[in-house]
């Protein structure tokens, strides 16, 4: 397609020269009584034939250049051969299989920190001295007792329970009752004035409910009709609209499959054909098309001025009805309406009532538990009192000192800070308990290892750092992932970054390429191509997808099986988005 488009380029800016030099030759015939000499004509045209070659010769030259310029830059790397090891490549944290939280069991004042994160202790080295922390202390207990008291007597100026609102509730549903019950005997005496009027008026009921379905189909079918969605739209009313729908779109997707043979076609002898082709599908997807939007159309017109008349109808029957119900001394109910209006209204005055024993009895019981709670609230602060008076009897310090050996983790306070019961102050690794790493890896890799394998340690700056597979565990973050955990031996220590390196097996495939030369998609994996072909202006590369599937991969390369071959070279990096037959450019080392 692009050589189609390049040759298009340069036989426009052709004929676009020889039209010039026509127009010029044009006018200097027209001038013949101006020039009449012939050797200096001859001289003219000659010098305006190298003009006109000189112009081609710098237009087929820019026009290929300014086109480059417009093409993606690629580099690409040749598909090799040979040996490759597989391997699993992680890093995870150092863990202490074992660690001991340092703690009290009682807030006091940290005064003096001996240790440090990352320092050596052994069993009975001092770590922490802490205060008594009396006046924190004192001071939180003071102000827990004055709170405790404030609740107190708040609790002692609760407002007894008030009624007012239930009362009036029940006095105006009793009214309610009472107007409900006039309403009845108005329809009562209403009911046997007219047999006529009474008749018409249920007529016009019926009549008014059929007008308004029939309006409600009308109207859910126009709107069908004009969102082009039949599923909501009553079949009698469409007619063919949907049928005549599905050949309209049959008809665009063959089109549009159509179209794609040709744009694949395009550069071949099959061209011509798929062009052919394309043509008659778009007369026929226009054709489907034109019949449907008729159709649509007149359809849609019947059915709008079906919905005029239905409602003109109903608003005349709606008037008749409004008319009746406004005449009729009950507000327009029926007697059997009235009646269950009064049902109603009895029901709704014998609940308040009920709901407002039940309220009383809850108030009661409510009133019972409130002594109760003064009577807590009374022995809490008497607790409260003594627990103040113990802590101004307490100020003497205290040693925390370590129960094992090993190295300090983290220090989780400050000088000057209050310790909390059961809050660890440091954490310490048992050294002697050993190391470990967990790693997470995708679910097909683990299956490749077994427990015993000796990993390589990438960040081994000591140099007798060594991991052992010692477990295989499944991950509980993902489904598709696992652990591997490795017992850690060496000089380590526990939260330093450890990388590593498992070796799966080795074995001889045909194509080797860089990783970065394979993608993936929702058809699976795949690589570019490089694909050539010559023209006059010299060779044109093309990126051509080959799917392929993964066999192997290590660091920096991946065996895959494809239509691939040694002497084929893959594109890794390109300059700017490239897809499956574009035309690209290559850097210059990379001439191939």
């Amino acid at each position: 397609m692009n050589d189609i488009k390049n040759e298009s380029v340069n036989s426009v800016e052709l004929h676009s020269s020889e039209d010039e030099v026509r127009r010029i030759t044009e006018k200097l015939n027209s001038s013949d009584a101006k020039i009449k000499d012939p050797a200096k004509r001859r001289e003219i045209i000659k010098t305006l034939l190298i003009i006109f070659l000189t112009a081609l010769l710098l237009l087929t030259f820019f026009s290929n250049t300014i086109m480059n310029r417009a093409l993606a830059e690629i580099s690409t790397e040749r598909v090799t051969a040979g040996e490759l090891t597989e391997r699993i490549r992680g890093s995870g944290m150092v863990e202490a299989e074992q660690s001991y939280e340092v703690s009290v069991n009682e807030n006091r004042t940290v005064d003096k920190i001996n240790i440090k994160a990352g320092q050596k202790v052994v069993e009975g080295d001092v770590l922490f001295v802490l205060g008594s922390g009396q006046e924190q202390s004192l001071t939180a207990a003071k102000n827990e007792l004055a709170t405790l008291e404030l609740e107190y007597n708040k609790l002692l100026l609760t407002a007894p329970a008030d009624y007012t609102s239930e009362n009036q509730e029940i006095k105006n549903a009793a009214e309610d009752l009472e107007e409900a019950i006039r309403r009845r005997d108005a329809a009562y005496a209403a009911q046997n004035s007219s047999a006529e009027a009474q008749e018409q008026y249920k007529a016009d009921k019926n009549e008014a409910a059929s007008l308004s379905a029939q309006r409600d189909k009308l109207s859910s079918t126009i709107g069908a009709i004009d969102s082009d969605d039949y599923t909501a739209a009553a079949a009698e009313l469409t007619g063919d609209l949907p049928a005549l729908k599905n050949s309209w779109q049959s008809a665009e997707s063959e089109y549009a499959a159509a179209y794609e043979v040709y744009k694949s076609a395009i550069g071949s002898g099959d061209a011509e054909t798929a062009l052919a082709d394309c043509n008659a599908k778009n007369e026929k997807r226009t054709s489907a098309k034109t019949a449907y939007e008729l159709k649509k159309s007149s359809i849609r017109a019947e059915l709008a001025s079906r919905l005029n008349d239905a409602e003109t109808k109903l608003s005349e029957v709606n008037l008749r009805i409004a008319s009746y119900e406004e005449n009729n001394s009950a507000g327009g109910m029926s007697f059997e309406e009235c009646a269950a209006e009064v049902l109603a209204k009895q029901r709704t005055l014998e609940n308040l009532r009920i709901n407002l024993t039940k309220l009383q009895n809850t108030n009661s019981i409510a009133q019972q538990q409130y002594k109760l709670d003064l009577e807590n609230k009374r022995d809490t602060i008497e607790k409260k009192k003594q627990e103040l008076e113990k802590l101004r009897g307490s100020s003497s310090s205290m040693e925390v000192v370590s129960k094992y050996s090993g190295i300090i983790r983290s220090v989780n306070v400050n000088p000057n800070e209050m310790t909390a019961a059961g809050v660890p102050l440091a954490v310490i690794d048992l050294n002697d308990a050993g190391f470990k790493l967990k790693v997470s890896v995708p679910a097909e890799q683990a299956k490749k290892v077994s427990v015993g394998t000796t990993a390589q340690v990438i960040n081994n700056w000591s140099g007798d750092a060594k991991a052992v597979l010692a477990d295989i565990k499944n991950s509980d973050a993902d489904a598709n992932t696992m652990t591997l955990v490795f017992n850690i031996s060496g000089s380590v220590t526990a939260n330093t970054n450890m990388e590593i390196s498992v070796p799966l097996s080795t074995a001889q495939y045909q194509a080797i390429v860089p990783k970065s030369a394979v993608f993936s998609d929702q058809n699976g994996s795949f690589v570019y191509k490089l694909r050539s072909k010559s023209t006059p202006l010299g060779n044109r590369y093309y990126a051509e997808r080959v799917s392929v599937q993964v066999a192997a991969s290590d660091e920096r390369s991946s065996a895959v099986s494809g239509e691939l071959n040694n002497t084929d070279n893959v594109i890794v990096a390109f300059s700017k988005p490239i897809t499956a037959g574009d035309q690209v450019r290559l850097k210059s080392k990379n001439k191939v």
